[in-house]
Parts: C-alpha cells; structure tokens; sequence
C-alpha cells in the first residue's frame, strides 16, 4: 500500500462518515471536511497522513483533529496543509475522549479512541481496522460535541471545555470577540474568572501537598495567575466600558467576517 492508496481510502471514509452530517471537503488537495453551523460557525475535521515510526512494521499512520471557530477569528485560512493548519485545528479524538470522561460526558470504555492510528506493513486489514476505529471516534466524541454548538454562546461553551486557550483576552489570535455571547459584561465575566482563579489555587494547593512542587513555587505561581486573572478581567471591561475599544473591535469584526466567509466561499463552502 502507497501514500496515494492509503490517502484515497482515508478521503472515502471521511467523505461516508461525514457528508449525512453536513460536512463538505473543500476544493484542492488538503483534507479539510467543513460544515458551517450558523453562517457565523465553522466546524472542521481533518486527517493528516504520517510516516511510519518504524519502517519495518508500519505501512503509515494518521491522525484526526476538529476545530470550530467563528468568522471573527483573525484567519480561516482552508487552502492550507493539514500540519500549517494546526495553529487552531489541533483538537484530537484522545483530547475530546479525556475532556468528556472529566466533565461527564458519556463515554465509550471500549473504545477509547487514539492520538495516531497506525496501519500495520502491508496489512489492508488493519488499514480498514483504523479507518473504522478513527470513524468511530468522529462518531462517538466529535459530531455530538458539534452538534451542540447552535450560535455564539454555545461555541463559546465549546471552546471553554475543549479549546479554552481560543478565548483569553490577552491571546490577539483568538476567537475572543465572541466572548459578550456568554458574558455580557463585565461583571458577568468577572465571576466566571474567579471561578477559574479558586479551582487553580485548588489546582496548586494540591500539587504542593503532594511534593510536585515546593511550597515556595507554588504560591509564586498562585500571585502570578491571580494577577494575570485581575488583567484579563480589566481588559475585557474595556469591551463594554472603552469606547476606543468598543469602535476597534467593530472595526476588526466586521474586517474579519468578510474576509473570512470570502475565503471559505474560495474554498468551495457555501456560507
């Protein structure tokens, strides 16, 4: 079996799985399947195609990553490999698995998906094996966690559970513009955040009794990331509370939404 082989069989499948769901490879080469959930929300799926670690045993490898991001994002930038894709669609099937099972969302015990899927040397069942296996992950742990995002305030709940570095403030390539769908001012973003500081002293606390950092560390970190907590809230106030801000994010939206459905409609997508 050759990369072409193994790639052609990998875009059939995801093509199978995923157009009954609404998703759409994009025009050209690279494997992104899209599904736009509002005209305001990407959804994405990908595969990127590996060597294999050990010659002598594996025929190739792949892995699976998901994204969902909004049009107010500084760049959704489809005419790219999977691998320069990776700055916001880095989510695996393992890390979507693990966020679920904490935060008690059923899960599959049996079938635990993986971060790679490896196809064994010159085994086409086993090729068909791990298409089914990473088939099955899409299935179990991406398309319901999809599905859940209907407008803006649920994909803000989505990327806070799997995806929450998307959403800091101070993070200029992020999709934090659409924070006010979930927290309307200040004070609401507020309680969110001091929310998040207790359970990371909790977090730290814990660490220290349990000897994986020194007492001395661990209240420096705790001075740090409360600091860092009070700037973002302070900056966030200015969302609502500056007007130079307010006029530049407006600015910077509506910049951003045009550029951006213009290149998903370049990519085939309609929007």
């Amino acid at each position: 079996m050759g990369t072409l082989e193994v790639d052609k069989s990998l875009k059939a499948a995801f093509k199978e799985t995923l157009e009954p769901h609404g998703f759409k490879k994009v025009k050209g080469r690279y494997p992104h399947f899209v599904r736009m959930a509002t005209p305001e929300i990407i959804q994405v799926i990908n595969y990127r195609l590996e060597q294999a670690l050990s010659p002598q045993l594996e025929e190739k490898r792949f892995e699976v990553y998901c994204a969902v991001g909004s049009i107010y994002r500084p760049e959704i930038n489809l005419n790219r490999s999977v691998y320069a894709s990776m700055d916001w669609i880095n989510t695996t099937q393992l890390d979507m698995y693990f966020t679920a099972k904490r935060n008690g969302i059923p899960v599959y015990e049996n079938e635990q998906p993986g971060v790679d899927y490896i196809i064994k040397k010159g085994d086409e069942a086993s090729l068909r094996e791990q298409i089914a296996f990473a088939m099955t992950g899409i299935e179990h742990y991406i398309i319901p966690a999809f599905d859940k995002v209907v407008d803006l305030k649920t994909c803000v709940d989505y990327l806070e559970l799997y995806d929450r570095g998307e959403l800091f403030v101070w993070f200029e390539n992020g999709d934090k513009f659409i924070l006010p769908a979930k927290y309307p001012d200040k004070e609401s973003y507020s309680k969110k955040i001091q929310k998040d500081c207790e359970t990371m002293k909790k977090e730290v606390e814990q660490d220290i009794l349990d000897g994986r950092i020194t007492e001395a560390n661990g209240r420096e970190k705790i001075i740090q990331c409360t600091r860092s907590y009070n700037d973002d809230i302070e900056q966030y106030g200015k969302f609502f509370e500056d007007e130079a801000t307010k006029n530049e994010i407006a600015r910077l939206k509506a910049e951003r939404a045009e550029k951006n459905i213009n290149a998903i409609r370049a990519m085939g997508i309609e929007v």
